[in-house]
């Protein structure tokens, strides 16, 4: 979604919205109580600094809330600064926040659940799920003139090797969104757009054939977990992944009543307040949950520890799949997790739009889950993250 949001600006779409600004408030819940060491206390108040460095009302693209969460094998801190909703609202670290593409984590944890149940088969493919009313594999994935909808598999959607490109790459959806905030999306209603804008025509390669990281990937796999079990998307993660792991406050926005007592942050797009302005129900399987970095935490935690899958043989193929050498610049993408390496240490994840990070490194059982609520940052999110796992890994031999 990020890079299909920088097309407002060649396209003349920017809303002149001037939001008022106001100085950056701050909160640490892991400062130590008294008796904690020395060496504790100077890592929480090394982080709270991190934290609020990176707080800029200023620029073109301001910042005008964080969060970061950090856990180790002996400690656990989690702090936030700024304004919450841009004018007056104090961030907390409680405060939920839009996690985009995080989701796809949980979209693909829900399908690699139902395969060992034995409901789905990665080698699947889409026509086994979804009739011609919802999508037609004729004209679902063409390239080079040749329809190729018939062959893509389950597994092709999950690791984005399908060859289907981006509906939010093409100026018009983004035109859409911002001129008519009012309208509520549905699966049906995001292929629609997929189709209206011919994006079907433009598969970047057969399936199988290459990596393309695409948003419709995850609308598809969606659509199949609901044929594959009747019910909902986001009835099963509220019973496979929300109420298993008791987070509360997680919830599909759009598509479900919101959940839990904590308050929710804005995310800005630019000097766009996207909670105000834009609907972005759009974002389904592929990006609309709401969630807290206690909550990521807790599930990426639980995932990566294996209490969510009954084989250890799905998790090291969700995990295996990311050495095949496709991803983007800084990651290598497996089955909706991505595999990063962060100051030498090996971290698995996922990244969203809105610049926030959930990861977890098993080996040395570090995590981190941040959200700066801003999608354009120039990757001030990258540095930001480096520099919070820098400083855990020069207190972690102290605090053991």
């Amino acid at each position: 979604m990020t890079r299909s949001i920088a097309l407002l600006v060649s396209a003349g779409l920017m809303l002149g919205a001037i939001l008022a600004f106001a100085p950056p408030a701050h909160t640490d819940t892991g400062a130590p109580a008294s008796g904690t060491s020395g060496t504790t206390r100077n890592l929480a108040e090394e982080l709270q600094a991190l934290v609020d460095s990176q707080i800029d009302t200023l620029s073109d693209c301001p910042v005008h809330n964080v969060v970061l969460l950090m856990e180790g094998p002996a400690f656990k801190w989690k702090g936030a600064a700024g304004l919450a909703d841009g004018e007056s609202e104090a961030m907390t670290p409680d405060h939920k926040f839009k996690i985009a593409s995080i989701s796809k984590t949980l979209t693909a944890t829900v399908i690699l659940q139902l395969m060992e149940e034995g409901a789905v088969s990665l080698d699947d493919t889409l026509e086994e799920y979804l009739d011609a009313s919802q999508v037609d594999p004729d004209s679902l994935h063409i390239h080079a003139g040749v329809p190729y909808g018939h062959h893509i598999t389950i597994e092709q959607l999950l690791g984005h090797t399908s060859g289907i490109t981006d509906y939010m790459e093409d100026a018009r959806f983004i035109a859409d969104v911002l001129e008519h905030p009012d309208v509520q999306f549905s699966p049906e209603k995001i292929l629609e757009k997929y189709f209206a804008y011919r994006t079907n025509q433009k598969a970047a390669f057969p399936p199988g054939k290459g990596w393309q990281y695409a948003d419709p990937n995850y609308v598809l796999l969606a659509m199949i977990i609901e044929k594959a079990t009747g019910s909902t998307l986001q009835a099963q993660y509220r019973e496979r992944i929300f109420d298993e792991l008791g987070m509360e406050n997680s919830y599909l926005e759009f598509y479900e009543e919101p959940r839990g007592s904590d308050p929710f942050s804005h995310a800005f797009f630019q000097q766009v307040d996207i909670n105000r302005y834009v609907n972005t129900s759009f974002d389904w399987g592929d990006g609309g949950i709401v969630s807290t970095c206690e909550e990521l935490n807790k599930f990426f935690r639980a995932l990566l520890q294996g209490e969510l899958f009954e084989k250890e043989s799905t998790l090291a193929l969700m995990l295996e799949a990311a050495d095949r050498g496709f991803g983007g610049e800084e990651y290598d993408y497996g089955l909706g997790i991505m595999k990063r390496v962060i100051c030498g240490l090996t971290f698995y994840g996922h990244g969203g739009a809105y610049d926030c990070d959930a990861y977890y490194c098993l080996e040395k059982d570090i995590s981190v889950c941040m959200s700066l609520n801003q999608m354009i940052t120039h990757g001030k999110r990258d540095k930001f993250v480096e520099q919070a796992v820098g400083i855990v890994g020069r207190w972690r031999q102290e605090l053991r």
